[in-house]
């Protein structure tokens, strides 16, 4: 007995099974806004250690230029990088003189020397590090915490640029005296794509 919707309903199915595939991922990415600790912190993206890119070729499309670090903080939003730190504040003091939690206080982060926090018991691979947190170090820490410092005990990934820089955008404001944003790179002139005609 042939079914006249058997082709409708494995299409269906088809479609069903990709959109559970990629879009799933994208959707618990999204509402989490990328991992956190380790340990199973609540709020932990169990999808951070797989992403999934698609990059459509139709139409010869050009892919998209990534913005620099300055240009992405001009535009941020304090208000939604507070409400994504709201994950941080299960280990981390945002207040000024806050405690330390199982990390160090975050207030004045910008600006302070790595592993600059009194008291406070860091691994050796961020006793190594040197230098302080300035808004780059920052950004590459929290994209990847273990790719950017090896061994480090903080372990999250926020992979999305904007989303970066929105926290960062709010961890500058953690201080009575910020810390100035980096200057946005100079736009790059677009070359003339036709040549003036002679005369």
């Amino acid at each position: 007995m042939n079914d006249p919707l058997f082709g409708n309903k494995l299409a269906a199915a088809i479609l069903t099974a990709l959109l559970l595939f990629f879009g799933l991922p994208q959707l618990a990415n999204a509402l989490l806004g990328g991992g956190h600790h380790g340990g199973g912190h609540e709020g932990e993206n169990p999808f951070a250690g797989y992403p999934v890119e698609i990059e459509l070729a139709a139409g010869g499309g050009e892919k998209k230029k990534e913005l620099d670090l300055g240009t992405l903080l001009a535009s941020a939003s304090p208000q939604a990088g507070e409400r994504r730190a709201a994950l941080c504040v299960s280990c981390h003091s945002l207040n000024k003189n806050g405690g330390n939690g199982t990390g160090p206080a975050l207030w004045d982060v910008v600006g302070r020397d790595v592993a600059g926090v009194a008291g406070f018991g860091y691994s050796g691979a961020l006793k190594g590090a040197g230098g302080e947190w300035s808004y780059e170090r920052l950004d590459q820490y929290l994209r990847n915490s273990q790719d950017y410092i090896p061994g480090t005990a903080m372990v999250q990934r926020f992979p999305k640029a904007e989303q970066r820089a929105d926290i960062l955008a709010f961890l500058g404001t953690l201080s009575e005296d910020p810390v100035p944003f980096p200057a946005p790179a100079p736009v790059e002139a677009e070359a003339e794509s036709e040549e003036a005609p002679a005369e």
